[in-house]
């Protein structure tokens, strides 16, 4: 995956993995609506099934991660192998739920989605500590970031979580978001390279360079010519940089929204946001990864 001299190793990159469904799970939790109760369920239960197949593959239960058991089978032949696994009954319950949702329709309560919530969160601390060696606080989604810079600032927004700075996660959030559209990933830049390509001739590219308002310098409306190339600048980088959000629009309008509000938040609140703030931001800096743009061969137009 990544030339970065820091080995991650597969067994620990599924467990980082398996924490980051977790919290998406979790920013589903926190809404009431059916369709969020009903993902958060499926996000819990595929935690549990690949914190299982990790197990599964270290106990030898299975050759590979691909080999296929059936959930509740596979949590008996790995305690048959020798761990103890927590919370059977919570477990195998939420499993059942999940069952319900997916093949008929049948979506928990906020409050039962709350409770195996809970019942997840203790499983994963237990067995994550007991059976591999590491706190499940210190699973560290930045471990799947390659770009150092914003790995650092992710591991920052971790920190302050875990120490319950949930202001400072926010704002660490916003740093490494900052970073990535600007400084690593030049968003705007490689938005304006697709702009050109598809339609944007020499007119456009004309008022909104630097230097268009000065052969107007003479002239009474000098001031306009500058604040309206200006607008018409920024106008083009809000709407073709918004491709690159693609299904995370709607999470970057409430990042936006939340940052306006922390100053006069609840620590409830704080709390919640800062979830999902880091679950926003790390997942956007890991599509962009995905997709090349945040290498600096695409960036400052391809120089």
């Amino acid at each position: 995956m990544s030339s970065n001299p820091e080995i991650v190793s597969s067994e620990i990159r599924r467990l980082v993995l398996a924490k980051g469904v977790y919290l998406h799970g979790c920013t589903h939790a926190r809404n009431k609506d059916e369709v969020s109760r009903l993902l958060a369920i499926h996000h819990f239960d595929f935690t549990v099934e690949m914190v299982l197949k990790c197990l599964a593959t270290k106990y030898s239960v299975l050759d590979s991660a691909r080999q296929e058991l059936r959930f509740k089978d596979l949590w008996n032949e790995i305690v048959n192998n020798g761990p103890k696994l927590p919370l059977k009954k919570q477990i195998f319950d939420l499993h059942d739920v999940r069952n319900l949702a997916q093949h008929a329709g049948v979506v928990p309560p906020y409050e039962e989605v709350i409770k195996f919530k809970g019942f997840v969160e203790d499983f994963l601390n237990i067995v994550v500590e007991s059976e591999f060696g590491i706190k499940f606080d210190e699973l560290s989604l930045a471990k799947l970031v390659e770009n150092e810079q914003l790995k650092n600032k992710i591991r920052e927004a971790e920190q302050a979580l875990s120490k319950e700075n949930y202001e400072e996660c926010i704002s660490k959030c916003a740093d490494a978001l900052i970073d990535a559209t600007f400084d690593i990933g030049d968003i705007f830049g490689k938005a304006g390279i697709l702009t050109g390509y598809f339609g944007a001739d020499k007119e456009l590219i004309n008022v909104v360079s630097n230097n268009y308002a000065e052969k107007y310098k003479d002239k009474e409306f000098y001031e306009l010519a500058k604040e309206l190339s200006k607008a018409i600048h920024q106008l083009g980088m809000a709407s073709t940089g918004m491709q690159f959000l693609d299904e995370y629009r709607i999470d970057f309008i409430k990042f936006m929204r939340i940052l306006n509000q922390v100053s006069n938040a609840s620590k409830e609140e704080l709390k919640d946001w800062a979830y999902f703030s880091i679950n926003f931001v790390t997942n956007l800096i890991l599509k962009w990864q995905e997709e090349g743009l945040l290498t600096n061969h695409l960036s400052r137009g391809g120089e």
